[in-house]
């Protein structure tokens, strides 16, 4: 719908409208500049004539469905009161964004390549834009710069529509579909709410590839410009009773892959690697305990993730961005917890040396009882032997483990289980200080990861592990991006939305 124009008065209410206000010669935009508010008083006076004889149409059209005594006639209702809103809305739109690219094709205009070369109008031509409420075309101004031997459309910066035909509201409605379930399914739910033809599955996925990376990207910004900000030296002395205590919980999963992500990659027992691993981090806040039960309580909304594909060093590098960008450096206890995983305390000790490491209370429960079941065929019934191990553990006596199995004469009795033995025994014993759980749960400490694993469920498993799925590291880690700032709760710095002017 082109802009309407010649109109020279006020239309009724138009002082009221969202968006604009009277000026002196007309109406004011943004920054109070002067605009040509006669297309706009035409405008709005020819949507709403089209809102009424929608309106009109709708009431009839509802009244005859309610007498038809047909089956599911609220929602053939709800379809029509949607299609009406909709060629309401579209009507605005349209004539607003082409008011627009009037309003552009008159006024000065500069290089956007940083030059400040003045640059001229070639010519004006159309481009078809799908938005949330259907297609639209847009007639805007397209101009070249010859000193940068470069053209652009400056309408479509300010519309946030460049390279891409879709809106960005269309957008990152297709992005959080194709995020939450797979493209298919996405596809026909983004067509069964809208109503609208998205021409096949394929644009879903594009969409979705498109957003996570700018996703990326804004977040690696974040962390930079976190990074850069100077260090304003330790953390001083919490008052007394407050906790403050910051978490950093890592953990790593694996992503079904599709053969070409895993060649020359060894997989457990010595065959082909059918996965890659996503290393995870969740950090988070507590300040005290439950006056109940005197166990620790993760200060409410105080969770945030991030998520990689990327080597332990480039994760490394991320988590003291997210570390510094939360402020965690200005909180004198921060705590580490992880699986045992050597990389994550090479982490732990190169970027955060004062920090407290703990290794998961439930991982080193599960170690002890692989090592009880491999121990089985000699003891018969391990039950006491393995309340023993479990009581020298909570004690975080690691070395008293060793010498239950010592006491065993391995080398005599069971000479094949001293290798897998001692690897678990080493397991307790390389982890010793890591393993003081008394100690840690007296200072009031989590002692487990299950925010992280909780984590790779959310953010991995849901979305990357069902069914026949099998990615490349370029397909899902966008996805993952997206799904990382959803469960942080910034999807915000991704698609941020600007504050109505009134």
């Amino acid at each position: 719908m082109q802009g309407a124009g010649g109109a020279t008065g006020p239309a009724k209410g138009a002082q009221d409208r969202p968006g604009l206000r009277r000026g002196k010669r007309g109406l004011c935009g943004q920054g109070g500049s002067q605009v040509d508010s006669g297309g706009l008083y035409a405008l709005a006076d020819a949507v709403a004539e089209l809102a009424a004889t929608e309106a009109r149409a709708l009431v009839h059209a509802a009244a005859q469905l309610t007498h038809s005594g047909r089956g599911g006639v609220l929602e053939a209702i709800e379809r029509a009161a949607q299609r009406s809103a909709a060629a309401i809305g579209l009507a605005a739109v349209a004539g607003v964004v082409n008011w627009a690219a009037e309003q552009q094709a008159g006024a000065g205009t500069v290089c956007k390549g940083g030059s400040g070369h003045t640059v001229r109008l070639v010519a004006t031509r159309p481009k078809t834009v799908r938005t949330l409420l259907g297609p639209i075309e847009v007639i805007r101004g397209y101009y070249h710069c010859r000193a940068c031997a470069r053209g652009f459309a400056p309408l479509d910066e300010r519309l946030g529509i460049t390279g891409t035909s879709l809106s960005p509201g269309l957008s990152r409605a297709c992005a959080l579909a194709g995020a939450e379930m797979a493209y298919a399914k996405g596809f026909d739910f983004i067509t069964t709410v809208t109503g609208l033809d998205l021409a096949s599955t394929s644009t879903l996925g594009r969409v979705t590839r498109a957003q996570g990376a700018r996703a990326r990207a804004v977040i690696a910004q974040v962390e930079a410009a976190a990074m850069a900000e100077p260090s304003i030296g330790p953390a001083p002395a919490p008052p007394q009773g407050d906790m403050s205590l910051c978490y950093l919980v890592l953990d790593g999963t694996g992503a079904p892959m599709l053969p070409s992500e895993t060649n020359g990659r060894a997989g457990k027992d010595g065959v082909r690697a059918r996965t890659r691993e996503v290393k995870i981090a969740c950090l988070f806040t507590q300040s005290g305990l439950d006056g109940a039960t005197g166990e620790p309580v993760q200060d409410p909304g105080s969770a945030s993730y991030i998520s990689t594909f990327e080597p332990a060093a480039t994760f490394a590098t991320h988590l003291m961005g997210e570390y510094r960008r939360r402020g965690f450096h200005q909180i004198r206890q921060p705590i580490i917890i992880g699986d045992g995983a050597k990389w994550i305390w090479t982490i732990a000790g190169e970027r955060f040396p004062a920090a407290t490491q703990i290794v998961d209370y439930f991982h080193a429960r599960e170690h002890l009882a692989d090592l009880t079941k491999l121990l089985t065929p000699i003891l018969g019934d391990a039950t006491v032997f393995e309340r023993d191990l479990i009581t020298h553990l909570d004690l975080g006596h690691t070395d008293q483990i060793a010498a239950a199995v010592a006491n065993l004469d391995l080398p005599h009795r069971a000479p094949d289980l001293v290798a897998p033995a001692a690897i678990e025994v080493g397991y307790f014993t390389g982890n010793h200080q890591r393993m003081q759980y008394t100690d840690f749960k007296a200072n009031g400490y989590y002692i487990g990861s299950g925010p992280v694993e909780s984590a790779c469920n959310t953010i991995v498993k849901q979305r990357a592990k069902r069914a026949g799925m099998h990615w490349t590291i370029q397909g899902l880690d966008p996805v993952l991006a997206i799904r990382t700032l959803q469960q942080s709760h910034r999807t915000h710095i991704l698609w941020p939305t600007p504050a109505p002017q009134t």
